[in-house]
Protein backbone atom coordinates (compact mmCIF):
# COMPACT_ATOMS: atom_id res chain seq x y z
CA UNK A 1 0.00 0.00 0.00
CA UNK A 2 1.65 3.58 -1.18
CA UNK A 3 0.90 6.83 0.78
CA UNK A 4 -1.25 9.36 -0.42
CA UNK A 5 -1.48 13.36 -0.25
CA UNK A 6 -4.07 15.58 -1.50
CA UNK A 7 -4.22 16.79 -5.44
CA UNK A 8 -4.57 20.06 -4.84
CA UNK A 9 -5.71 22.34 -1.30
CA UNK A 10 -9.09 22.51 -0.14
CA UNK A 11 -10.69 24.86 2.42
CA UNK A 12 -14.00 24.67 4.97
CA UNK A 13 -15.03 26.84 7.34
CA UNK A 14 -17.72 26.14 10.62
CA UNK A 15 -18.55 26.45 13.97
CA UNK A 16 -16.30 24.39 16.29
CA UNK A 17 -18.59 22.48 19.10
CA UNK A 18 -16.76 22.76 21.88
CA UNK A 19 -15.22 26.79 21.58
CA UNK A 20 -18.45 27.98 19.51
CA UNK A 21 -16.31 30.13 17.41
CA UNK A 22 -15.97 30.83 13.88
CA UNK A 23 -12.94 28.67 12.07
CA UNK A 24 -11.47 27.61 8.35
CA UNK A 25 -9.35 25.12 7.90
CA UNK A 26 -6.64 24.44 4.75
CA UNK A 27 -5.81 21.32 3.90
CA UNK A 28 -2.37 21.52 1.74
CA UNK A 29 -0.56 18.63 -0.25
CA UNK A 30 2.47 17.63 1.70
CA UNK A 31 5.49 15.20 0.81
CA UNK A 32 6.04 11.03 1.37
CA UNK A 33 6.79 10.37 4.96
CA UNK A 34 5.47 13.92 5.93
CA UNK A 35 2.49 12.90 8.15
CA UNK A 36 -0.16 14.71 9.43
CA UNK A 37 0.33 18.44 10.69
CA UNK A 38 -1.58 20.72 12.16
CA UNK A 39 -0.52 24.63 11.30
CA UNK A 40 -2.17 27.38 13.78
CA UNK A 41 -2.11 29.86 11.37
CA UNK A 42 -3.83 32.33 14.28
CA UNK A 43 -0.85 32.05 16.19
CA UNK A 44 2.25 34.25 15.76
CA UNK A 45 5.27 32.15 14.16
CA UNK A 46 2.66 29.57 13.07
CA UNK A 47 3.36 26.93 15.49
CA UNK A 48 3.04 23.17 14.11
CA UNK A 49 1.64 20.47 15.29
CA UNK A 50 2.34 16.60 14.48
CA UNK A 51 -0.45 14.18 14.71
CA UNK A 52 0.96 12.02 16.16
CA UNK A 53 0.51 10.19 19.67
CA UNK A 54 3.10 12.23 22.11
CA UNK A 55 1.07 15.41 21.27
CA UNK A 56 -2.14 14.18 22.52
CA UNK A 57 -2.97 16.17 25.78
CA UNK A 58 -5.95 15.41 26.72
CA UNK A 59 -8.79 13.23 26.26
CA UNK A 60 -11.90 14.97 27.78
CA UNK A 61 -14.94 14.60 25.24
CA UNK A 62 -12.42 14.38 22.56
CA UNK A 63 -8.74 14.23 21.55
CA UNK A 64 -6.84 17.24 22.08
CA UNK A 65 -3.68 17.86 19.81
CA UNK A 66 -1.32 20.40 21.05
CA UNK A 67 -3.91 22.33 22.22
CA UNK A 68 -6.68 22.10 19.27
CA UNK A 69 -9.57 20.20 20.46
CA UNK A 70 -11.98 17.63 19.10
CA UNK A 71 -9.35 16.14 15.94
CA UNK A 72 -10.80 12.72 15.99
CA UNK A 73 -13.63 13.24 12.73
CA UNK A 74 -10.57 14.98 10.40
CA UNK A 75 -8.36 12.64 11.61
CA UNK A 76 -11.05 9.42 11.10
CA UNK A 77 -11.83 11.30 7.45
CA UNK A 78 -8.23 11.23 6.46
CA UNK A 79 -7.63 7.38 7.31
CA UNK A 80 -10.57 6.53 5.43
CA UNK A 81 -9.86 8.24 2.27
CA UNK A 82 -6.27 6.81 2.19
CA UNK A 83 -4.64 10.62 3.07
CA UNK A 84 -1.52 9.72 5.28
CA UNK A 85 0.32 13.23 4.16
CA UNK A 86 -1.16 16.52 4.26
CA UNK A 87 -0.82 20.25 6.38
CA UNK A 88 -3.63 21.18 7.82
CA UNK A 89 -3.51 24.84 8.72
CA UNK A 90 -6.12 26.35 11.24
CA UNK A 91 -7.41 29.67 11.74
CA UNK A 92 -8.63 28.72 15.53
CA UNK A 93 -8.33 25.93 18.41
CA UNK A 94 -10.51 23.40 17.22
CA UNK A 95 -11.86 22.19 13.83
CA UNK A 96 -15.39 23.11 12.79
CA UNK A 97 -17.79 20.56 13.49
CA UNK A 98 -19.73 20.78 10.32
CA UNK A 99 -22.90 18.57 11.13
CA UNK A 100 -21.15 15.85 13.97
CA UNK A 101 -19.63 13.84 11.36
CA UNK A 102 -17.07 13.58 9.29
CA UNK A 103 -19.03 12.87 6.34
CA UNK A 104 -18.19 16.60 5.20
CA UNK A 105 -14.94 16.13 5.59
CA UNK A 106 -14.78 12.98 3.32
CA UNK A 107 -16.22 14.79 0.49
CA UNK A 108 -13.90 17.62 0.78
CA UNK A 109 -11.17 15.38 0.76
CA UNK A 110 -12.53 13.56 -2.19
CA UNK A 111 -13.24 16.46 -4.04
CA UNK A 112 -9.77 17.70 -3.86
CA UNK A 113 -8.55 14.93 -5.25
CA UNK A 114 -5.93 12.21 -3.83
CA UNK A 115 -2.78 11.48 -5.18
CA UNK A 116 -0.46 8.53 -4.52
CA UNK A 117 3.18 8.08 -3.31
CA UNK A 118 5.86 6.42 -4.26
CA UNK A 119 6.44 5.45 -0.68
CA UNK A 120 5.61 2.60 1.05
CA UNK A 121 2.46 2.93 3.95
CA UNK A 122 3.78 1.31 7.29
CA UNK A 123 1.83 -1.44 8.31
CA UNK A 124 0.88 -2.68 11.98
CA UNK A 125 0.90 -6.41 12.20
CA UNK A 126 -0.09 -7.80 16.12
CA UNK A 127 1.25 -10.84 16.90
CA UNK A 128 -0.74 -11.42 20.06
CA UNK A 129 -3.50 -9.78 21.96
CA UNK A 130 -3.51 -6.18 23.14
CA UNK A 131 -5.58 -4.89 25.88
CA UNK A 132 -6.14 -1.89 28.07
CA UNK A 133 -9.11 -1.33 30.50
CA UNK A 134 -10.69 -0.01 33.73
CA UNK A 135 -13.46 -0.55 35.70
CA UNK A 136 -16.58 -1.60 33.57
CA UNK A 137 -14.35 -1.05 30.06
CA UNK A 138 -12.14 -2.69 27.60
CA UNK A 139 -10.46 -2.37 24.64
CA UNK A 140 -8.60 -5.37 22.95
CA UNK A 141 -6.47 -5.36 19.74
CA UNK A 142 -6.48 -8.98 18.45
CA UNK A 143 -4.27 -10.27 15.15
CA UNK A 144 -5.97 -10.33 12.27
CA UNK A 145 -5.00 -10.07 8.32
CA UNK A 146 -7.51 -7.01 8.22
CA UNK A 147 -9.15 -4.02 9.96
CA UNK A 148 -12.19 -4.83 11.50
CA UNK A 149 -13.61 -2.95 14.77
CA UNK A 150 -16.53 -4.76 17.10
CA UNK A 151 -18.39 -2.07 19.43
CA UNK A 152 -20.32 -2.65 22.39
CA UNK A 153 -22.13 0.39 23.71
CA UNK A 154 -24.42 0.56 26.81
CA UNK A 155 -26.35 3.13 28.42
CA UNK A 156 -28.56 2.55 31.36
CA UNK A 157 -31.72 3.84 29.53
CA UNK A 158 -34.81 1.52 28.14
CA UNK A 159 -34.75 3.76 24.80
CA UNK A 160 -30.82 3.43 24.10
CA UNK A 161 -29.84 0.30 25.94
CA UNK A 162 -27.02 -1.30 24.32
CA UNK A 163 -25.77 -0.98 20.93
CA UNK A 164 -23.95 -3.66 18.77
CA UNK A 165 -22.01 -3.01 15.39
CA UNK A 166 -19.16 -4.54 13.92
CA UNK A 167 -17.18 -2.72 10.68
CA UNK A 168 -15.07 -4.45 8.45
CA UNK A 169 -13.26 -1.38 7.41
CA UNK A 170 -13.09 -0.33 3.61
CA UNK A 171 -13.10 2.72 2.34
CA UNK A 172 -16.42 2.63 0.82
CA UNK A 173 -18.43 1.33 3.32
CA UNK A 174 -17.05 3.92 5.85
CA UNK A 175 -18.23 6.42 3.87
CA UNK A 176 -21.95 4.63 3.79
CA UNK A 177 -22.28 3.25 6.84
CA UNK A 178 -19.75 5.30 9.20
CA UNK A 179 -18.82 8.92 8.20
CA UNK A 180 -22.55 10.02 8.20
CA UNK A 181 -22.74 8.96 12.29
CA UNK A 182 -23.31 12.22 14.45
CA UNK A 183 -21.64 12.83 17.53
CA UNK A 184 -24.22 13.07 20.88
CA UNK A 185 -24.70 14.41 24.07
CA UNK A 186 -27.44 14.21 26.82
CA UNK A 187 -29.39 16.68 27.24
CA UNK A 188 -28.90 17.03 31.38
CA UNK A 189 -25.42 17.60 31.14
CA UNK A 190 -25.54 20.65 28.34
CA UNK A 191 -25.39 23.05 31.46
CA UNK A 192 -22.84 21.36 33.23
CA UNK A 193 -20.44 21.17 29.92
CA UNK A 194 -20.93 24.78 29.25
CA UNK A 195 -20.21 26.03 33.02
CA UNK A 196 -16.56 24.02 31.93
CA UNK A 197 -16.12 25.72 28.86
CA UNK A 198 -17.15 22.94 26.72
CA UNK A 199 -19.90 22.28 24.27
CA UNK A 200 -20.33 25.94 23.32
CA UNK A 201 -21.03 25.61 19.85
CA UNK A 202 -23.35 22.21 20.14
CA UNK A 203 -26.61 22.29 18.91
CA UNK A 204 -29.50 19.84 17.21
CA UNK A 205 -27.45 20.96 14.02
CA UNK A 206 -24.45 19.27 14.42
CA UNK A 207 -25.00 16.84 17.63
CA UNK A 208 -27.67 14.39 18.23
CA UNK A 209 -29.11 15.33 21.45
CA UNK A 210 -30.52 12.51 23.45
CA UNK A 211 -33.54 13.62 26.34
CA UNK A 212 -34.52 11.72 29.38
CA UNK A 213 -36.72 9.49 27.50
CA UNK A 214 -36.41 9.70 24.00
CA UNK A 215 -33.72 11.28 20.76
CA UNK A 216 -34.44 15.13 20.94
CA UNK A 217 -32.95 14.59 17.06
CA UNK A 218 -34.02 12.58 14.09
CA UNK A 219 -31.60 9.81 14.14
CA UNK A 220 -29.84 8.67 10.90
CA UNK A 221 -29.29 5.18 12.21
CA UNK A 222 -31.17 3.32 14.41
CA UNK A 223 -27.35 2.61 16.06
CA UNK A 224 -25.79 5.79 15.03
CA UNK A 225 -24.74 6.04 18.73
CA UNK A 226 -22.43 3.04 18.26
CA UNK A 227 -21.68 3.81 15.01
CA UNK A 228 -19.72 7.15 16.00
CA UNK A 229 -17.86 5.69 18.59
CA UNK A 230 -16.29 3.57 15.44
CA UNK A 231 -15.97 6.60 13.80
CA UNK A 232 -13.48 8.43 16.97
CA UNK A 233 -11.83 5.22 17.39
CA UNK A 234 -10.94 4.96 13.66
CA UNK A 235 -9.78 8.53 14.33
CA UNK A 236 -7.89 8.44 17.29
CA UNK A 237 -6.15 4.76 16.09
CA UNK A 238 -4.63 6.90 12.80
CA UNK A 239 -2.21 8.36 15.31
CA UNK A 240 -0.25 5.29 15.32
CA UNK A 241 0.46 7.04 11.74
CA UNK A 242 0.73 3.54 9.98
CA UNK A 243 -2.12 0.71 8.05
CA UNK A 244 -3.20 -1.10 10.56
CA UNK A 245 -4.27 -4.52 10.42
CA UNK A 246 -6.03 -5.84 13.64
CA UNK A 247 -9.30 -6.94 15.04
CA UNK A 248 -10.56 -4.06 17.65
CA UNK A 249 -12.84 -5.40 20.29
CA UNK A 250 -14.46 -2.49 22.46
CA UNK A 251 -16.90 -2.70 25.41
CA UNK A 252 -17.61 0.94 26.02
CA UNK A 253 -14.57 2.39 25.39
CA UNK A 254 -13.91 6.08 24.78
CA UNK A 255 -11.02 8.81 23.70
CA UNK A 256 -8.95 7.74 26.62
CA UNK A 257 -8.53 4.03 26.47
CA UNK A 258 -8.74 4.72 22.77
CA UNK A 259 -5.52 6.41 22.89
CA UNK A 260 -4.28 4.40 25.62
CA UNK A 261 -4.24 1.06 23.40
CA UNK A 262 -3.10 3.01 20.78
CA UNK A 263 0.53 3.73 22.92
CA UNK A 264 0.55 0.42 24.26
CA UNK A 265 0.33 -0.52 20.17
CA UNK A 266 3.04 1.69 19.89
CA UNK A 267 4.88 0.59 22.02
CA UNK A 268 4.56 -3.34 21.67
CA UNK A 269 5.04 -2.91 17.88
CA UNK A 270 7.91 -0.80 17.85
Amino acid sequence: MKQHTLKRETSISGIGLHTGKEVTIRIKPAGANAGITFIRADRKGKPRIKAELDNVTSTVRGTNLGGIFTVEHLLSALYSTSVNNAEIEITGSEPPALDGSSLGFCRLIKKAGIAAQRADMRRINLTGPISVGEEGKCIIAVPSDRFIISFMLNYPSDFIGSQFYRFQFGPKDYLKDIAPARTYGFLSEVSGLKRSGLAKGASRENAVVIGVDRYLTKLRFKDELVRHKILDLIGDLSLLGADIKAHIICIRSGHDLNIKLAKKISREVD
